[in-house]
């Protein structure tokens, strides 16, 4: 029923500290009403927004679905006793609007994800499959290449109890597990298939951001991207890696308020009727197949205060 990952909204207390640091990762900019609003280069859809509040929290999270969809959400909160609210944020989409069994809010509108057009990165040669015949793969245009996002591509958030999380919007909202490490962690990827994840749980004491998540056009951009941040003294998160659950590339960066956004190229893509059988593990094997250091003890931590 949930068919795509619209944007997110973060309730932050400085709305300019939080326009450095996303323009700089690579989104563009704009005030709507008293919020920021950030969308990738050439992609019309919002994909994050910024509400100044007294503390740093996670607002919201904005899905997509089709009509059909709509209702059969509709019907499974009613039979379940979710209630709706009035929207708790003014974001201008219509939707409805409820809270997770966490109290974590949820807004659901019917909607089509927009279309990118990236320009496609030079061929990879690969032993035996050699594309890129008589043309470089770097030039001296390369030196000055910056990572441009090409959209959201995943949330993850902490949750006190990662199964009780993954039943409610797997059971009510129609999403698929991917993968799970025990009761620590667990991947959820739309009704309709596509990336290995769009949701994740971690375990914490409390919900939070743990991350956002989005795709650039090749490694080269994870690596500039992050550069570019380290160097303006932004804090290093994790990276460079591959993940063995999605196993995409990645680099993360912690942002202001201690939550991790995050460069990723080359994910796992699962059709809707995939005979696809979920790992459970613990959930160091799941966490890379390789990477530039093993991951800092806070990268698990919840850097939110709780309510």
């Amino acid at each position: 029923m949930i068919r795509s990952l619209h944007h997110v909204g973060i309730v932050v207390p400085d709305l300019e500290i939080g326009r450095a640091f996303y323009e700089l990762f690579g989104l563009e900019s704009r005030s709507v009403g008293n919020d920021l609003v950030f969308r990738c280069q050439g992609r019309a859809q919002d994909q994050v927004r910024l509400i100044h509040g007294p503390k740093k929290k996670l607002g919201y999270a904005s899905f997509g679905t089709n009509r059909e969809g709509m209702t059969n959400i509709m019907q499974n909160l009613h039979q379940a006793g979710v209630p709706l609210k009035d929207p708790p944020f003014d974001i201008g989409y219509e939707g409805i609007w409820f809270q997770d069994p966490h109290n974590d809010w949820v807004h659901i509108h019917v909607v089509e994800p927009a279309s990118t057009s990236p320009e496609l990165p030079p061929e990879i040669n690969a032993h035996g499959r050699y594309r890129r015949i008589g043309q470089r793969a770097c030039d001296l245009t390369t030196h000055g290449k910056k990572a441009r996002p090409l959209r959201l591509g995943h949330l993850i958030k902490f949750s006190p109890d990662v199964e009780k999380s993954t039943a409610f919007y797997t059971q009510l909202l129609g999403m698929k597990v991917s993968d799970q490490a025990l009761d620590i962690l667990a991947f959820l990827r739309g009704s309709a298939g596509g990336d290995h994840h769009m949701l994740a749980f971690a375990k914490s004491s409390h919900t939070g951001l743990h991350h956002l998540s989005f795709e650039v056009s090749d490694f080269d951009e994870i690596a500039i991207g992050a550069q570019t941040l380290l160097r303006a003294g932004y804090k290093d998160g994790f990276g460079p890696g591959r993940h063995i659950g999605g196993s995409n590339y990645f680099h993360y960066i912690r942002d202001p308020w201690g939550s991790l956004a995050e460069y990723f190229w080359d994910i796992d893509v699962i059709p809707e009727d995939a005979d696809w059988q979920p790992l459970n593990v613990p959930p160091e094997q799941l966490t890379a197949v390789w990477a530039a250091s093993p991951p800092p003890e806070d990268f698990v931590l919840n850097f939110e205060e709780p309510d």
